[in-house]
């Protein structure tokens, strides 16, 4: 740096400029003047600055309107659809099996049963229906993620647009570069462009994909291929034809339900096998392993024979080959709600596969302690899933299944009395959606439903406490109850002798005649008995004259007709399986695996015979054709002797 004294000369050495004295600031070098120079040049010639952050916050505004108009759209779909799917005409999902469109069909094909053009288009629309129910329940399942990532691009765009808006923080730049901005504005443009085509995409995706929302709709329309329902196959009628069920004599020629078609525990096959030993193999056909444990009964119907097994992790239903033992399939149930809930507690004796299934040898359904509930094919194609929700109860859910013409009707008893969790249920057979769904004001219960006909109607009784209580099948409808039980109910109850026989340990056997209407407490109960054979977990079984029951080991019997206690008799064993009579035999089971087999009077019970399975049992037996069915522990066990008989 120069002296702030010295002076500046010409090329001729006579001084240029007068002499300037500077106080603050030094003369700068010809070094410095030339570099200040060039970088004053370079600054005049280049343009003025870009304001990249008001075009980069432009496009998040773009972006942000794209996504928020999106939402906006999405959104009004969504609820639009929600509103088709669960409020529209047909009352949403029972559209599938009561549309109103299909009403004037059907009752034409009921006045024209063999009209073959009306059953097509009955099963066309039917499958019109069921196809548009699945596009709409897709689209609300996938559009909720499609809405939440459209409302996640709106607010992170809206909230950079409004970052980028505010005033820079000022930095010195000694870059002598500037951004393009025609390349600025072009990044941008592609960024919103990109966004917009993106959110179309998906729209459309959603729209569109339509392949995994008609799972398990059928799409043969055709009315031949329909299996022999007795014997067992499974055809694609069934689905299709949403009024499809067994006759009344198909029922009866096999073991559909818990305790059989009626739910006595009584079959009147008389080519049974009367003895067996397990260890030994004496006439033990085949006995197969059971995957997981379970306390249901098995059910039979033409050749196979379903179970189910279920831990707290897993639930499996299980279809054998009735001949063979061979597994024919097993199938997982499991349900989105049934995996995100809180693990389940039940008592040992209950497990958490303690209801039995039921089959119309087309499909079978099946239900578990945490509340999912399934239907399959014969063939193991699962056709639905549904959660229950996990049951308030004490012990763990057991009822079992029954079946009404193509409806599956549920017992879902729990809580107390005044909690208002309670109902019985009848969902469609195809489906799995609600036909009807019916409050009980009672409380948990362990009670598997049976059905009656008696004076030309058709009935579903239940029993729980405080009540006993009669149901239409068809909708639901309270028929009658009588208050008159109370605390654990468990017994399922029997029908004969026009009677309804009902029992529970703390409070009584009572006998109720099913022709009443609303509170029939005082008028329809024909005998009560609080006193002895009040019994607390096994069913009950009538033969005609007596009632029997199974009190904590010891086996009584009553007259059917009056109530009186007649007798009891103690084989010094303990039963969970519930009594069942053939050949005129009546077969007590004990919890080890040995039926005890004994004629019955009215003087007591005499014994004569037991056969013992050789593993420990809880479950009740199945009858068919020379054939019995039991359930251990660990097996599946097929008995019947060498020639059938």
């Amino acid at each position: 740096m120069a002296n702030p004294e010295s002076r500046e000369h010409d090329g001729g050495g006579q001084p240029a400029h007068p002499t300037v004295t500077r106080a603050s600031s030094p003369e700068p070098s010809p070094t410095h003047q030339g570099a200040g120079q060039a970088v004053r040049d370079v600054v005049a010639a280049a343009p003025p600055p870009v304001p990249s952050r008001k075009i980069w916050a432009r496009a998040c505004s773009q972006t942000a309107l794209i996504a928020g108009v999106f939402s906006l759209i999405l959104g009004t779909l969504l609820l639009v659809n929600t509103f088709r799917l669960y409020r529209g005409p047909g009352n949403g999902k029972v559209r599938l099996v009561e549309a109103r469109e299909l009403l004037p069909l059907k009752a034409a094909l009921r006045e024209d049963p063999k009209n073959a053009d009306l059953k097509n288009q009955v099963r066309q629309l039917d499958q019109d229906l069921r196809r548009e129910y699945f596009r709409r329940e897709h689209l609300a399942s996938r559009g909720g993620w499609l809405l939440l990532g459209g409302a996640a691009v709106f607010l992170a765009a809206l909230k950079l647009a409004r970052h980028l808006q505010r005033p820079p923080i000022v930095i010195p730049n000694i870059s002598l570069q500037r951004e393009d901005p025609v390349r600025v504005a072009a990044l941008a443009a592609k960024a919103v462009t990109g966004t917009a085509l993106a959110l179309a995409g998906l729209t459309l995706a959603l729209v569109w994909d339509r392949g995994s929302q008609l799972q398990g709709v059928p799409t043969n329309t055709s009315a031949e291929g329909t299996s022999n329902p007795a014997g067992g196959a499974a055809g694609t009628a069934a689905t299709i034809d949403p009024d499809w069920f067994p006759s009344a004599a198909e029922i009866a020629s096999n073991w559909p339900y818990f305790r059989g078609p009626d739910g006595s525990g009584i079959t009147t096959l008389t080519d049974l096998p009367e003895s067996w030993d397990g260890p030994s193999g004496k006439n033990i056909r085949w006995k197969s392993e059971i995957g997981l444990p379970g306390e249901n009964s098995p059910v039979v119907w033409g050749n196979r024979v379903f179970l189910t097994g279920a831990t707290a992790e897993l639930r499996e239903v299980y279809c054998f080959d009735a001949t063979s033992g061979a597994l024919l399939w097993k199938a997982p149930v499991s349900t989105p709600q049934g995996e995100r809930a809180e693990a389940l507690e039940v008592m040992e004796d209950t497990g958490f596969a303690a209801s039995t299934a039921a089959t119309d040898g087309r499909r079978v359904f099946a239900i578990f302690a945490n509340g999912d509930l399934a239907g399959f094919s014969a063939e193991g194609k699962r056709l639905w899933a549904r959660s229950l929700g996990t049951p308030d109860n004490t012990y763990g859910h057991a009822t079992s299944l029954t079946l009404w013409q193509n409806r599956v009707i549920v017992v879902f008893d729990q809580g107390d009395a005044k909690a208002g969790k309670s109902r019985i249920m009848a969902l469609d057979a195809n489906t799995g959606e609600p036909v009807w769904s019916t409050p009980r004001a009672v409380a948990n219960s362990w009670v598997s439903p049976i059905l009656i006909k008696y004076q030309g109607r058709e009935q579903i009784i239940t029993s729980a406490d405080p009540l006993v209580a009669a149901y239409d099948p068809a909708t639901g409808k309270e028929l009658w109850r009588a208050k008159c039980m109370r605390g654990d109910v468990a017994t399922s109850p029997a029908f004969a002798n026009d009677l309804v026989y009902v029992a529970c340990d703390q409070t009584c056997i009572a006998a109720i005649k099913p022709d009443g209407t609303g509170d029939v407490t005082a008028s329809k109960i024909a005998w009560k008995q609080e006193d002895s054979g009040l019994p607390d977990m096994c069913s009950l079984l009538c033969d005609g004259p007596r009632v029997y029951t199974l009190v904590f080991g010891v086996f009584h019997a009553l007259d059917a007709l009056t109530g009186e206690h007649l007798w009891e008799h103690d084989p010094k064993a303990k039963f969970q399986a519930s009594p069942s009579m053939s050949m005129g035999r009546i077969h007590l089971l004990t919890t080890t695996g040995v039926m005890i087999s004994g004629v019955a009077g009215r003087d007591g019970f005499k014994e004569t015979g037991r056969s013992a399975l050789g593993e420990g049992t809880g479950a009740s037996p199945a009858f068919a054709a020379g054939r019995i069915y039991l359930r251990g522990k660990q097996h599946l066990f097929c008995i019947g002797t060498e020639d059938g008989k």
